[in-house]
């Protein structure tokens, strides 16, 4: 049975018509693939004597093993926010007379063919055999280990997280800003991850059972994995789960304000019920902490002129470059049903720019504290909030206006592909 859903998952990819239609970008990102494998297997051969210049002295298996380690951890953040999980690719096969249980083994063993999971072996292999087998032949073996178990343990914690907290798309937003504080602490030098990292990762490759402890904990998250979407792969679950954030929302903020003012009421709510709008409305969030990392004692980078222009566009103006880049298509699945109620699309456009006017205007304000690092801060900022206001906004909705793609707004994130181009009407 699972050679058989690899066979049709095969077939499904062979045929897409995204694979033809979107040949120019399937080149770009083999391309873009190979340039990453290339430096993988060159950090490989060359990691040794770019240590020892930077970090002379030291011993080269900890440094390595802390580098190691502190890649896991960026891999595991990349993970969750980029690594698109099969887990709706069995679907199709819920009405069949398929056993769940095989259906389970099979999100979770197709999901090893992820990038993410090939990606790391061009560098671990040949480091491996050039540089640990032959001078650490003591630790070649619990460095083996800890590494495959570390690429499989992100690899199901990563699916893990994804799909047991779904529904709680809160825990994306404090998972972000934990990590930006870590990062920020250690840019700081109150917090140091990469010792405390290099120090752990030392302690479990002195002991062939310590190095296990991932590809042992990677079994216990795959059992959990495999109970948990045995539970959950039903179809009336897959069907009632949709769209249920925000779907009793009763917002009538801007409705006096007469046409354009209810269609700011349908974008605010399409904004909060739908998964890539809210994960763009986050991502522009996550910018009001844009300042907070070129803030250092003794730094002159806060006295150019030029990154607090950068500054101030990114505080006032960022809500407009997320959502504005895609400003028509997020009415996609419901366009037709705005204009046969009698909204014009003077009416549309004047709704979108007053949304996004708004925004960047509330943006502006979030940010008045910084004026309290740095008074130029603030008069940055009225200027490019001003720009925003008077050009930047208007270029959207003039490009807008010759943009015909189609968007999912319910479908992948800040950072996927999942939805663009979908639905579109067969002739």
């Amino acid at each position: 049975m699972k050679a058989q859903l690899l066979k049709h998952a095969w077939l499904e990819f062979s045929r897409s018509p995204a694979l033809t239609r979107n040949i120019v970008q399937t080149i770009f990102i083999g391309f873009f693939a190979l340039y990453f494998i290339l430096t993988m297997v060159g950090l490989a051969v060359a990691l040794r004597p770019i240590l020892e210049d930077i970090l002379p002295g030291q011993d080269f298996l900890l440094v390595t093993g802390g580098l190691i380690g502190y890649y896991f951890v960026m891999d595991l953040l990349m993970r969750y926010f980029i690594q698109k999980f099969p887990a709706l690719a069995v679907k199709p096969y819920l009405p069949l007379p398929f056993k769940k249980s095989s259906l389970s083994h099979y999100v979770l063993f197709r999901s090893l063919g992820s990038f993410f999971n090939i990606l790391p072996l061009f560098f671990l292999v040949p480091f491996f055999f050039k540089e640990i087998l032959p001078a650490y032949p003591a630790a070649a073996l619990n460095f083996a280990l800890f590494s495959i178990g570390m690429v499989l343990f992100n690899n199901y914690l990563s699916l893990g997280i994804s799909k047991y907290m779904a529904a709680r798309s809160s825990w994306a937003g404090i998972i972000i800003i934990g990590v930006m504080l870590l990062f920020f602490l250690e840019y700081k030098g109150y917090f140091s991850l990469f010792e405390h990292l290099k120090n752990g990762v030392a302690i479990i490759l002195a002991s062939p059972l310590l190095s296990a402890i991932p590809l042992v904990l990677t079994g216990g998250i795959y059992l959990f994995l495999h109970r948990f979407f045995k539970e959950e792969l039903y179809l009336e679950k897959t069907q009632s789960q949709q769209n249920l954030v925000g779907a009793n929302l009763a917002i009538d903020w801007f409705g006096r304000f007469g046409d354009a003012g209810k269609l700011m009421d349908l974008e605010l709510k399409l904004i909060l019920r739908s998964k890539r709008a809210r994960a763009y409305l986050m991502t522009s969030g996550l910018f009001v902490l844009y300042p907070l990392f070129f803030v250092s004692t003794g730094s002159d980078l806060m006295s150019s002129p030029y990154l607090l222009l950068m500054i101030g566009l990114f505080l006032t103006g960022m809500v407009g470059i997320n959502h504005g880049q895609i400003l028509l298509s997020w009415n996609s699945l419901h366009f037709d049903l705005l204009m046969s109620r009698g909204n014009t699309i003077h009416d549309i456009f004047k709704a979108k720019y007053y949304f996004l006017a708004l925004a960047c205007i509330l943006f502006f304000v979030i940010s008045i504290p910084y004026v309290l690092l740095n008074p130029k801060i603030l008069l940055y900022s009225a200027v490019m909030l001003l720009y925003n206001l008077a050009f930047s906004l208007f270029s959207y909705l003039f490009l807008a206006s010759y943009t015909a793609l189609r968007v999912d707004p319910n479908e992948g994130g800040a950072m996927s592909f999942d939805g663009f181009g979908q639905r579109e009407k067969n002739n």
